[in-house]
Formats: structure tokens, C-alpha cells, sequence
């Protein structure tokens, strides 16, 4: 490994340990809120959904709380990347820090926090009887994960940059995520998309990337006739906002 790779490295287990810190400094339940907040939504839903509204939607509790742990971490990536330029002054104004250390940091410690739900979501299958496919685990966790990772951090990009140069930006971001979950099959099953608008809402990258997320827990298979688009698309999204971040980087400092 180089020295610079070591540098790195050691500055995001920093910013990580800085992240914990003050996230949970205080809290009686602790790194435990990263389970209990999904967990509880997705119950809400079930309960409104599942029994009011009686959906008849097979496992719908573990469907629900597949979508919504990804969807937990994918959402907090974006809006604690957008606060997190602002709260890191200091280091934005030492010219030899590598600002892009602070948007990979919160992604890594999101990340922490997802990987936890993952014996949960494993529980969960094991309680409704549901067998994964195993050949399919590795290729259908890979391209999910590349995904989700591209998607994020380019939209994490673009919106840390952004923010610092429109303050309003941070109010509306809230309203475009609300937007986003509701055109994203988190607690909504796409077969209840109706067909004629089915192309459209497949336009959204995390359609397919939720499915393919429940192609591990949920609905175990094979769909590799999204991987291209998802790839493709969340990839052009990181170079997006990436290409954004560093086009506005240069002023970050005067903007504080």
C-alpha cells in the first residue's frame, strides 16, 4: 500500500469515529437506532398497509423491511452528505485535505450501519420459510451494492457542492426524497403499478435495484436483463455529480 493510499485510509477511520461520535454521543440505545428507526417505520406500513388496507401481498412484512433498510441507508447517505461540508469548515479550508474524504466518510459509516441490518433481514427470511437461491446471492449482492454505492454517492456529490452555494437547497431536498420513496417500490409492490405507466417508473434506478435487493431476501432469483441499465445509469450519475463537486470545489471555502 503507498503512503498516500495509508493517509487516506486513516482519515476516513477518523471522520467514521467522528461521525459515531457525535451521532451517538448521549443516546441511551446507541448504534442499535440504525435497526429500531427501519424496523419500526416498516411495521407502520405493515400494520396500514398490510392489515387496514389488506394488501394481499405474500411475506409482506419482510418486504417491506428489505426495501426500507436499503432505502434508510440510500436516504441518509444523501441528506447527511449534505450537511457535512458545512459542519466540516476547518478541514475545507486546509488546502492539502482531499474534500472528497468527507462524502466517502459518511458513505462508510452509513454502510456500517446497512451491513448490520443484514442478519436481520437473513432472520426474518428464515421465519417465513423463504430458501435463497445460492448461486445467485453473489452476483445479484454485487451489482446491488455497486449501484447503490454509484447512485448515492453521485447524487451525495452534487448535493454536498450544491448546497453550500443554494442554503434553500437543503429544505428542498427533503421534499425530492419524500418524492422519490413514493416512486420507488419501498412499501409499494410494482405489480400494483399499472402497465401503461410501468416503462416510466422503471426509469428510476432504484426500482431495479430494490428488485434486485429483494432477488436476495425476498423473491430469491435471476434477473440479470436489469443489470446493464442500473450499472450504466448509476455510473453516469457518480461521473455527474463527481464532475459537479469538482467544478465547484474551488470556492468551497469562500462560500463557508
Amino acid at each position: 500500500m503507498t503512503r498516500a493510499f495509508i493517509l487516506k485510509r486513516d482519515q476516513i477511520l477518523v471522520l467514521i469515529a467522528k461521525d459515531f461520535k457525535l451521532k451517538y454521543n448521549s443516546t441511551a440505545l446507541g448504534f442499535a437506532w440504525s435497526l429500531i428507526v427501519p424496523i419500526f417505520t416498516s411495521l407502520i406500513y405493515y400494520l396500514v398497509l398490510g392489515m387496514f388496507i389488506r394488501w394481499n401481498i405474500p411475506n409482506y412484512l419482510l418486504y417491506l423491511v428489505a426495501g426500507n433498510f436499503m432505502w434508510h441507508f440510500f436516504s441518509n447517505v444523501i441528506t447527511m452528505n449534505g450537511r457535512t461540508l458545512r459542519s466540516n469548515a476547518v478541514l475545507l479550508k486546509k488546502t492539502s485535505f482531499d474534500r472528497r474524504l468527507l462524502i466517502w466518510g459518511t458513505f462508510f459509516t452509513e454502510s456500517m450501519h446497512f451491513l448490520l441490518t443484514i442478519p436481520v433481514l437473513i432472520g426474518i427470511m428464515f421465519l417465513y420459510g423463504v430458501t435463497p437461491q445460492w448461486t445467485t446471492i453473489v452476483p445479484n449482492l454485487i451489482v446491488t451494492f455497486y449501484s447503490l454505492t454509484m447512485l448515492s454517492m453521485g447524487v451525495s456529490y452534487a448535493y454536498a457542492a450544491a448546497n453550500l452555494y443554494f442554503r434553500d437547497l437543503e429544505r428542498i431536498i427533503s421534499v425530492i426524497m419524500m418524492t422519490w420513496l413514493f416512486l420507488s417500490p419501498v412499501f409499494i409492490p410494482i405489480s400494483r403499478i399499472p402497465e401503461n405507466i410501468l416503462p416510466y417508473y422503471k426509469l428510476n434506478p432504484m426500482v431495479d435495484i430494490l428488485c434486485t435487493w429483494r432477488n436476495i431476501f425476498y423473491e430469491p432469483g435471476f434477473h440479470p436483463e436489469r443489470f446493464l441499465y442500473i450499472t450504466l445509469t448509476s455510473t453516469v450519475v457518480f461521473i455527474l455529480g463527481r464532475w459537479l463537486f469538482r467544478k465547484l470545489e474551488p470556492r468551497f471555502a469562500e462560500m463557508m
